[in-house]
């Protein structure tokens, strides 16, 4: 969570202190959560919100509260959050009258119970809590572990720019009147007819939410005004009257111009709060070549405006989300669109900042013109745009999805990689198991070596299996163990949730919600999915691959000598381990390892997906996004048979291990192209070229990127970085504050990553 990256922020708590009495006062005097969560709404906006600095063309800078209401950990937690360590050094070390310091203790009372995460994790079912015991993944040995989150909702901005405030309003009111003529005509009373479920209070607090939007646009145009009348320059004036006369307008009318749909779209997406900003050209293209073409505006002038819009969404400092998507099929006016790709490619290549997770979806018809932008970007050391194959893609997950063409062409990635459709679906990723460690689990029969405790249930160790089959049946049978219960946490957050958030604001723009008058996780969202993130993959097939070879096949490690030496993190025990990094390992187009790593997938695949209907989910799937956590879990996990040293960083995502790739990069790319794409909701590729390679006048590097796109490549996510600069970024940091690397799903200034994280980065191959 972002809170400090503005100019003058707030110094002390007086925010947090006037939402809790307004929290406090809704409890008193509604019952239902849509009328608290307004009152919290107006609590909050427009109090948290930024002024207008001098650089800025569009108004909404934001410094979220250590209490407040948000939906995801990047804008400050999900629905009523509380920071307690923050708040406790307020509480510590903050100056303060004697009443404010009482204040403070009061939040850290108050909150301690009644904040919605740790609601909901205290109220775990038994049966769950036991198999995923604790919330405190980054400091415990876990094979597993819940994330009680909201992310990744991609708002209808496409509907939001055509028909603006007023044509939500009409909507809102429309649907509010049927559920009056039908309570009438069925005689039961406030409320709605007999199973229709529609909920009048959550009509009246949408429009009362959609007032408070207004409000915020009438704080800004009085601000904006204010800097006009101030401006020193013609430009600066012009600039801020031309604002002013924005916000005044979308209050009351759709956007007719791309200034005015800029301005609604941030505004709106910052009241959700979202950290997704969508098919960008999609809700943007046609107003952008409408006010090109009329000559309302310069190519320059759009350009900074899109600058500063991505500026914005770089000052909400949430890492591994701020997705803005351009290309790819289902687009409603192509051609407007891939102009505008351009503008924005030129934005992103421009802003050289950490975000937004600048994201091309491309196929066989993208003008080459928008695909030779994005090699440039990237060329310069961009590491945007990401790279999404549609012609791979589409049909994927139209099978992984099992929906049609039409919402397959709508997906789109979130945060670190995993899949969703625009305004249609959600899937949070709201837990994670670590393969590796679910390995290492099975090698000692469900005890965990590391924390000394009985992890998983019972079963043979690697010892007492007779061959190799039986011990993968047992490894598989302690990760179905893991699955199923994470697919039972999903559908228990998403109703925990949303029985005490109707999440009102992004609601309004997910199809469902308000057809059916109710909140998105209380049956108003079209498509309630899940999705479970994976780390280890990698790994474990090359650990299998070591147990399969050297302890059944060629018997040149007795099973009992290789746990000795795993535990004992191979002290004494290097013979055996330059046996096992002998082995072949994943990335070399080895078949003997590869397949080893196709039959994991299908199976941890297969395994997830039969879990969505029993759960309750429209669909329930497992994505290998790796971000940072392949360093930080690696920390929990001893030494394995791949020759991994206890501690020591596992494979991101289903890139080879760092260094085991040794067979140049055409071998590499053959080994990724082995996993399917149907049976998943997200598979990310880091790959990484010198400049010198990148930028050699044969174009080879080049050329091998696209033919790996034209096997039926699915994604890639490209750094062009010199190893040299790695290593002078780790010895010199003040001289490479501005170089960006690709990390896992997410990209991230090299110098601000924890050390080990930036070894684990600077030991991957570069091509």
């Amino acid at each position: 969570m972002n809170n400090w990256k503005v100019k003058n922020p707030r110094v002390d708590l007086s925010f947090e202190i006037a939402f809790t009495r307004a929290f406090r006062e809704a409890q008193r005097q509604y019952t239902h959560p849509a009328q608290i969560e307004l009152a919290c709404l107006k609590a909050q906006y427009p109090a948290i919100l930024i002024p207008i600095e001098d650089d800025d063309i569009i108004a909404g800078r934001v410094q979220f509260g250590l209490i407040g209401y948000g939906i995801q950990d990047q804008t400050g937690g999900t629905g009523y959050y509380f920071d307690e360590p923050r708040v406790t050094a307020a509480l510590e070390l903050q100056a303060g009258s004697a009443k404010y310091r009482e204040d403070l203790h009061d939040l850290l009372t108050y909150w301690k119970a009644r904040n919605t995460y740790r609601t909901v994790f205290n109220n775990t079912p038994r049966e769950l809590a036991e198999i995923l015991p604790s919330d405190q993944w980054m400091t415990q040995p876990l094979a597993g572990s819940p994330l009680i989150r909201m992310a990744g909702s991609y708002i209808n901005f496409d509907k939001l720019v055509r028909i603006g405030i007023p044509g939500l309003e009409a909507e809102i009111r429309s649907e509010l009147n049927r559920c009056a003529q039908t309570s009438s005509e069925s005689g039961s009373g406030p409320g709605s007819r007999p199973g229709s479920g529609r909920d009048p209070v959550f009509y009246e607090s949408a429009l009362g939410a959609l007032e408070v939007l207004k409000d915020c646009c009438r704080f800004y145009r009085k601000e904006a005004l204010e800097k006009a009348a101030m401006a020193d320059n013609a430009g600066r004036k012009k600039e801020m009257n031309d604002l002013a006369a924005a916000l005044e307008r979308i209050a009351d009318n759709a956007p007719v111009s791309l200034l005015e749909a800029v301005q609604l779209c941030w505004l709106y997406g910052l009241m959700c709060p979202l950290v997704e900003f969508g098919r960008i050209d999609v809700y943007l293209g046609d107003l952008y070549t409408h006010d090109i073409d009329n000559g309302l505006i310069t190519k320059n002038e759009a350009l900074k405006l899109i600058q500063n819009y991505f500026r914005f969404i770089d000052s909400l400092d949430c890492e591994s989300d701020g997705r803005v998507i351009i290309g790819g099929y289902g687009r409603r006016n192509p051609e407007n669109a891939d102009r505008f790709c351009l503008l924005a490619c030129e934005a992103s290549r421009t802003v050289r900042e950490v975000l937004p997770q600048f994201t091309l979806r491309f196929n066989r018809h993208t003008p080459g013109q928008v695909w030779n932008a994005a090699m440039r970007s990237i060329g310069e050391g961009r590491t945007y745009p990401l790279l999404y194959n549609d012609d791979a893609l589409v049909p994927a997950i139209m099978q992984a999805f099992d929906v049609s063409r039409e919402v397959a062409e709508s997906y789109v990635p979130l945060g670190c990689g995993e899949f969703e459709f625009d305004h249609y679906s959600f899937g949070s990723p709201n837990g994670f198991i670590g393969t590796l460690k679910v390995l290492e689990l099975a090698i000692h029969g469900g005890y965990d070596p590391v924390s000394k405790t009985w992890v998983s249930v019972k079963t043979k160790t690697l010892a007492e299996c007779a061959g190799y089959e039986e011990f993968l049946e047992i490894y598989k049978r302690h990760l179905l163990r893991f699955i199923e219960a994470q697919a039972k946490y999903q559908k228990y957050i998403y109703d925990a949730v949303g029985a005490v958030h109707p999440f009102l604001m992004v609601s309004m723009l997910y199809d469902g919600c308000l057809e059916r008058g109710k909140g998105i996780f209380a049956g108003g969202c079209e498509y309630l999915a899940g999705t479970l993130e994976l780390y280890g993959n990698v790994d474990s097939a090359n650990s299998l691959a070591a147990i399969k070879k050297l302890v059944f096949e060629e018997k040149k490690i007795p099973a009992k000598t290789m746990i000795a030496a795993l535990e004992n993190n191979f002290i004494g025990f290097e013979r055996e381990r330059k046996m096992m990094l002998n082995v072949p390992k994943f990335g070399n187009d080895i078949s003997y390892v590869d397949d080893i790593l196709v039959d994991l997938h299908n199976y941890i695949c297969s395994g997830v997906k039969t879990q969505g209907p029993g759960a309750g989910l429209k669909s329930y799937l497992c994505v290998i996004i790796n971000n940072a956590m392949n360093t930080t879990l690696g920390r929990f996990v001893g030494a394995t048979p791949d020759g991994r040293k206890a501690g020591m960083p596992m494979a991101n995502a289903n890139n080879p291990a760092p260094g085991s790739d040794t067979s140049g990069l055409t071998a590499m790319l053959s080994s990724m192209l082995k996993l399917s794409h149907n049976n998943h909701a997200g598979m990310v590729q880091n790959m990484r070229f010198t400049r010198e390679t990148w930028s050699h006048r044969d174009g080879k590097a080049q050329a091998m990127v696209k033919d790996y796109f034209d096997r039926g490549g699915a994604q890639a996510m490209i750094t062009v970085v010199g190893k040299e600069d790695l290593l002078n970024a780790m010895e010199h940091p003040e001289n490479y504050k501005d170089l960006i690397v690709r990390t896992g799903g997410f990209s991230a200034r090299f110098v601000d990553l924890k050390k080990d994280i930036q070894q684990e980065i600077y030991d991957r191959t570069s091509y």
